[in-house]
């Protein structure tokens, strides 16, 4: 205890204070393109922001999408319509879906995929004369549009070419009456990055770019599930959840097969029991008399045999209660009590009756 004193006495009582920067809350951290498309809307443009494919139709004139949302075919081919029409389409490769955290060291698990974009959306790419494909490490300090030059940073591992153009972090052809612009690198238009720099002002210079004027829509990211969504925000409540319900189910579950049947005791009776039952019986039919009458003839033909070889006396009983050690009416009772009245006064006759059967040995 004193130790214990001294210790404590010794702290200085000191502590060091660390900040850790998190990122958003409420809408910035659920949508990632939040200040852009506020930015938008500031600069006179309707602004849809949700997660899943869009209803693309001649009001929307610019459509912010990652590349991931464009995996199938179909896909690619009401886009590749929409855009031939007049659309405007804002293509992000890396960084691009709402739900990855811009503060997070590691952005994913299980590595980085073999194709920087959806095998149909790459098909479609390349049909309209760009092609992305994953390689080194590219950066890009300042992108054109229109002739007008943009401070930015970017940089990724994807690149894109065509045009006859090396690779590049941004590339734009015409597809139609339409354009279509791929960014490999999402983070400038982000909510973390898109006040650095001239991210903003890339941004509206390319929505400005389109062909004709109307929304602009922001897909966020692929629609994700219920279960996706849950897996990834709330995996070891999930995970726990789980082990107690396969606990439950094992527990409770019915067995393959009957439970194995307890042994039933035998019938079968020690040797002992059997006397026991006997020596009941017999008394409860006429008070053991038919036990005595055996043992008694035995001893009664001993002693009048001994008797007659030299030994006879006026008087039998006296003779047997010599012989055996025991008082002459024990003896008596012992040789003729026919009926004893209860099991104590049974053993006791039956004790001198066995003396006496002894002695006469």
């Amino acid at each position: 205890m004193l130790v214990l004193c001294a210790l404590l006495a010794g702290c200085g009582g000191g502590h060091t204070t660390r900040q850790r920067e998190v990122g958003y809350k409420g809408k910035a951290r659920l949508d990632a393109y939040l200040a852009a498309g506020r930015f938008l809307e500031q600069s006179g443009y309707t602004v849809v922001s949700k997660p899943g494919w869009p209803g693309l139709d001649d009001a929307v004139s610019v459509a912010l999408v990652p590349a991931s949302v464009i995996s199938t075919r179909g896909t690619a081919r009401e886009l590749g319509e929409w855009v031939e029409d007049g659309g405007h389409l804002l293509c992000l490769v890396e960084h691009a879906e709402s739900h990855l955290d811009d503060w997070a060291v590691v952005q994913g698990r299980g590595g980085k995929p073999k194709t920087p974009v959806p095998e149909a959306l790459g098909e479609w790419l390349r049909q309209a004369g760009l092609n992305v494909e994953r390689g080194g490490k590219i950066e890009a300090d300042r992108l054109r549009v229109d002739g007008e030059r943009f401070e930015v940073f970017a940089a990724s591992e994807v690149s894109v070419t065509g045009e006859g153009r090396g690779p590049r972090v941004m590339g734009r052809v015409d597809f139609g009456e339409g354009i279509i612009t791929v960014m490999a690198d999402a983070r400038p238009f982000r909510n973390r990055y898109i006040g650095d720099h001239d991210h903003a002002a890339l941004l509206l210079a390319l929505v400005e770019s389109s062909p004709y004027e109307g929304s602009v829509v922001i897909v966020r990211d692929a629609a994700l599930s219920l279960w996706e969504l849950m897996w990834k925000k709330g995996w070891p409540a999930l995970a726990g959840l789980l082990a107690v319900t396969v606990f439950w189910l094992w527990k409770n579950m019915p067995r393959f097969g009957p439970l194995r049947r307890e042994e039933e005791p035998s019938t079968l009776r020690d040797y002992d029991h059997h006397l026991e039952a006997l020596g009941d019986f017999q008394w409860r039919l006429d008070k053991g008399a038919a036990l005595l009458r055996p043992l008694r003839d035995s001893v009664l033909e001993r002693a009048q045999r001994l008797a007659a070889a030299g030994h006879r006396d006026a008087d039998l009983f006296e003779w047997i209660a010599r012989r055996a050690g025991v008082t002459r009416d024990r003896a008596q009772r012992a040789m003729t009590h026919e009926h004893p009245g209860d099991a104590t006064s049974f053993t006791r006759v039956l004790a001198d009756l066995q003396k006496i059967h002894l002695s006469l040995s």
